[in-house]
């Protein structure tokens, strides 16, 4: 039955005979009857799944309009009674409009729903090109523009959060995230996402692990529409509730560089028509992510600390100023995390300063595995560091500092093959909720450190 065409017939005071001979084998569609007075008195919901709507002539026909809101997609088809115009033919054209008389021989009615269910067809591939057509022209903006962004370094993040933002409002998704293989190609890790996840913690569970590794060692899409993932959001009362999943790898030229993910359909699931969409965008996806990755490693060269790899002063002046005026401009948050290497004179006293140079370079990299590729780690001076953590809150920023200190205090650093036990202090601070400068914020953090140091070490002081 699924495979029946379906036709409406609207009336008047009577159902209309629709077919002059009886017959007797099914036929292959299905006639549903509507009475104009029920469909024009009250408000109904559209019906879609009519390929054609057959209205008295003398009814609501002429009102195309009218038809169109309640059977959008349906071709229009105006009819009249045999028994008032027997010399009538039994098809002609009114205005554009087909005009049948009633009842139709069956081969009429035959060759009527023939034509009417492939020009619906015809109509229906029309509107899918044009829509790819308008995707295609909306994403091909936002490509420029994140290609224009790709000279400022400032910029590209951001950037590539507007393309990302397109992607999910196209497909009416909630959420979206972008995973970037390392530079062995090996690891995944979060490189950008949406608001509700950027919590470090928020989504980075086994179960979704497991299927971001598979659609990139697939190179298949994944499609789930029947999630029951609950997830409960730190330091909040409140749950991320994860209903559905479509994951896309990216490519390009070849290489496979990582999996976007979206999550939760607006209203709705994800369809075919989604994933379609999808692998239509994920190729200009992939070589924007790939250009801004090229030309920030290009940059890293000049702006990077020779011992540990991470960003040096200089960059982090720079960046951290004109983060805070986005912060400002577009009502955002940015939080900067100071941190401070516990008793770390005592390492280079004990073991000699290769021993500590060693140490602090491995420091570094346990910064980088920690945190996002968003959030921007820079060496301030000796064994002291600072994380620039864009629109993230304090509370978020809070999730980070508590991973970043555990994952310290449990780590065992080897440096010419000693077993090396460290900790840290951090303070945190935010703008624009402690202070509305560059300069401030590395002054309010750098005191709360000084704090949680004093205080009692490996912990954590927000800026007061």
């Amino acid at each position: 039955m699924s495979d029946v065409l379906k036709i409406g017939v609207v009336y008047k005071a009577h159902l209309p005979k629709m077919l002059e001979e009886s017959v007797s084998e099914e036929l292959p569609w299905h006639f549903e009857f509507f009475s104009e007075s029920a469909i024009t008195g009250m408000p109904v919901a559209p019906r879609t799944d009519l390929i054609a709507i057959f209205s008295p002539e003398d009814g609501i026909a002429g009102d195309r309009d009218c038809l169109a809101r309640i059977f959008p997609g349906a071709e229009i088809v105006s009819y009249i009674h045999n028994d008032f115009a027997d010399h009538i033919e039994p098809i002609r054209m009114n205005e554009g409009m087909p005009v049948v008389k009633l009842p139709m021989t069956y081969s009429l009615a035959a060759f009527l729903v023939e034509s009417l269910s492939a020009l619906h067809a015809n109509r229906r591939e029309q509107a899918q090109m044009r829509g790819q057509s308008d995707d295609l022209r909306m994403f091909f903006e936002a490509f420029i523009k994140t290609v224009e962004s790709s000279g400022d370094i400032v910029d590209r993040v951001p950037a590539i959060n507007r393309l990302v933002g397109k992607i999910i409002g196209r497909v009416r998704a909630e959420e979206g995230l972008i995973y970037l293989c390392d530079e062995a190609g090996m690891v995944l890790q979060r490189a950008y996402e949406t608001s509700n996840i950027k919590d470090i913690d928020l989504f980075e569970h086994q179960a979704n692990s497991g299927l971001v590794d598979q659609v990139l060692r697939t190179g298949k899409p994944y499609l789930d529409n029947d999630c029951r993932y609950e997830i409960k959001i730190p330091f909040s009362n409140d749950y991320l509730i994860v209903r559905s999943i479509l994951c896309l790898p990216l490519v390009n030229r070849g290489q496979k560089i990582g999996v976007i993910e979206l999550l939760n359909k607006k209203g709705g699931i994800f369809t075919d028509a989604d994933v379609k969409v999808m692998e239509m965008l994920v190729g200009p996806v992939a070589v924007a992510v790939s250009t801004i990755r090229h030309l920030d490693s290009a940059e890293r060269l000049t702006i990077t600390d020779d011992l540990t790899k991470l960003y040096n002063y200089r960059y982090l002046m720079q960046y951290l100023e004109a983060e805070v005026k986005r912060c400002l401009r577009y009502k955002k948050k940015v939080s900067l995390l100071f941190i401070d290497v516990d008793g770390f004179k005592r390492v280079n006293d004990t073991f000699g300063h290769l021993v500590g140079s060693l140490a602090l370079s491995e420091m570094g990299q346990v910064l980088l595995k920690i945190l996002r590729e968003t959030d921007v780690v820079c060496r301030y001076g000796g064994d002291e560091f600072v994380i620039v953590l864009p629109e993230t809150p304090v509370n978020g920023a809070l999730v980070i500092a508590e991973r970043i200190r555990k994952r310290v205090e449990d780590y065992e650093f080897i440096a010419q093959d000693l077993s090396i036990h460290l900790t840290v202090s951090l303070g945190v601070a935010n703008c624009p909720k402690h202070t509305l400068t560059a300069e401030g914020l590395i002054k309010k953090a750098d005191a709360a450190m000084y704090r949680a140091k004093e205080l009692s070490k490996n912990s954590i002081k927000v800026a007061v």
